[in-house]
């Protein structure tokens, strides 16, 4: 009896098995890696927002009107609580690039220096704060544009940044 056709026929059954094999692995493989990167994205997008949440809540607090400076003070330490921005360090520190979480952590202290300001009594029009609000606008504009670079997107020019007719800060930072 001739084997030839039957050992062609399994060793073509084989290779197409082995081909199917390592197209699906590739394809599970690359879909792994896409869902990492939306992880990432959407841990770096969420760290971001925090942040901005943390400083705007403690700048709203400490621009309102109490009795005390006492009750100004937990006013202000509460809107940092409250912004979530703890748990979101954490979240990044779990799933962040050491770079990246070292650029972000140095952005959560310039945060918690400006809490610390606005908790001990100082004005946001207050040259210290105004200092230690420039410092966190740049520290958030270097942990954005290492994010940028990690998840792959291209660099984002920031304008130097001015001071408006309200006394907020203006550019992309």
């Amino acid at each position: 009896m001739d084997w030839t056709a039957p050992l062609s026929a399994m060793a073509g059954a084989l290779a197409g098995i082995v081909a199917t094999f390592v197209v699906d692995r590739d394809r599970w493989r690359r879909a792994q890696k896409a869902e990492a990167q939306t992880v990432l994205r959407e841990a770096f997008v969420t760290y971001l927002a925090h942040l901005a949440r943390a400083t705007e809540g403690m700048r709203f607090a400490a621009e309102a009107t109490y009795e005390t400076a006492e009750e100004r003070r937990r006013a202000v330490r509460a809107a940092f609580s409250e912004s979530g921005l703890f748990e979101q360090r954490f979240a990044l520190t779990m799933l962040a690039p050491p770079r990246v979480v070292e650029l972000g952590v140095e952005a959560f202290r310039t945060v918690r220096t400006m809490r610390d300001l606005l908790a001990d009594g100082e004005q946001v029009t207050g040259g210290t704060f105004q200092t230690a609000q420039h410092t966190y606008f740049v520290a958030v504009q270097d942990t954005a544009a290492v994010m940028r670079q990690e998840l792959g997107i291209a660099e984002l020019p920031f304008v130097p940044l001015a001071p408006s007719h309200d006394g907020d800060r203006v550019g992309h930072g």
